[in-house]
């Protein structure tokens, strides 16, 4: 069976930053996918839904999602809304949330226009798990917990003060790839 991995970046991000090439990298028996998102500085769902729709084939295989903040929820969205049966392994998700976030209100419309239905996730991905910063200055960490707890997903919770980006010390990131292998792992 055909395994891949998706890796979906977050808002003022792209591919190429932060550690998301550096996991790809560390599967070379999975065919790894890095998702490129248009607009990142200035976000729209519809764009972002349409681009995952078009670089992400759930139809078969062993699927699993790593995504990282706004990509998070747009991901969500994503698997909420499929209309025919779709195969994922597990989600990763990094600095995860799903309510707005009092320091960045101009992503207000693009969260408030996400629709995720947490029992359809839960039903169709058997492993979740999140990963939140203790001391994270864009996304809180209460906000991933609480999206943890309707996701009912296995909760990792680091004691760090950044947003696991480049500029906090991540282009790489051994808790993700940890978290990725043991998905790979079960049955």
């Amino acid at each position: 069976m055909s395994k891949h991995l998706y890796i979906a970046h977050g808002y003022n991000a792209n591919s190429q930053k932060n550690w998301f090439d550096w996991l790809k990298n560390q599967f070379p028996e999975v065919d790894g996918h890095l998702i490129d998102f248009p607009n990142s500085t200035e976000p729209k769902l519809e764009e972002w839904s349409q681009t995952l729709k078009e670089n992400i084939d759930l139809s078969s295989g062993e699927n699993i999602i790593v995504a990282h903040s706004l990509g998070v929820i747009t991901v969500l969205d994503m698997i909420s809304n499929a209309t025919s049966d779709i195969n994922i392994k597990g989600l990763v998700l990094v600095a995860g949330f799903d309510e707005k976030i009092t320091k960045i209100p101009e992503l207000d419309g693009f969260i408030e226009s996400i629709n995720v239905d947490y029992e359809k996730i839960k039903d169709i991905v058997p492993y979740r798990v999140i990963i939140g910063a203790t001391k994270d200055p864009t996304v809180p960490y209460p906000l991933s917990k609480s999206l943890a707890e309707r996701l009912d997903a296995k909760v990792f919770k680091k004691h760090h003060d950044g947003h696991f980006c480049e500029e906090d010390g991540y282009d790489s990131f051994p808790e993700v790839k940890y978290y990725v292998e043991e998905i790979l792992n079960k049955e």
